[in-house]
C-alpha cells in the first residue's frame, strides 16, 4: 500500500516496526533504517546498481537482515 501523508502510513503499522528509507539514485541506492519507535535514523548500507535483479536482491538482504516492515522513499 502506498501512503502520500505521514498519519495514513503511521496507521499501516498499528504495531510499529522498523522502517527503511531509500535514496534511488542512477548509480547507487541509499538504504537507512530507523529504530522500532520511529525515533532516529541511521546510514545503513549503499548498493552499487547493476542489474535490477541484482539490486533488488541486494536491497531484499537488507530489509531481511533488519526486519523492514516498511519502506520510505525519497523523491530526486
Amino acid at each position: 500500500m502506498i501512503a502520500t501523508n505521514a498519519p495514513d502510513f503511521a496507521a499501516l503499522f498499528p504495531s510499529g516496526g522498523r522502517l527503511a528509507g531509500l535514496a534511488v539514485g542512477t548509480k547507487t541506492i541509499g538504504v537507512a533504517t530507523c529504530d522500532v519507535n520511529w525515533s532516529f535514523a541511521t546510514p545503513d548500507k549503499t548498493i552499487k546498481r547493476t542489474k535490477f535483479t541484482a539490486d533488488l536482491a541486494a536491497l531484499k538482504a537488507v530489509l531481511a537482515a533488519h526486519s523492514i516492515v516498511g519502506l520510505v522513499v525519497g523523491l530526486p
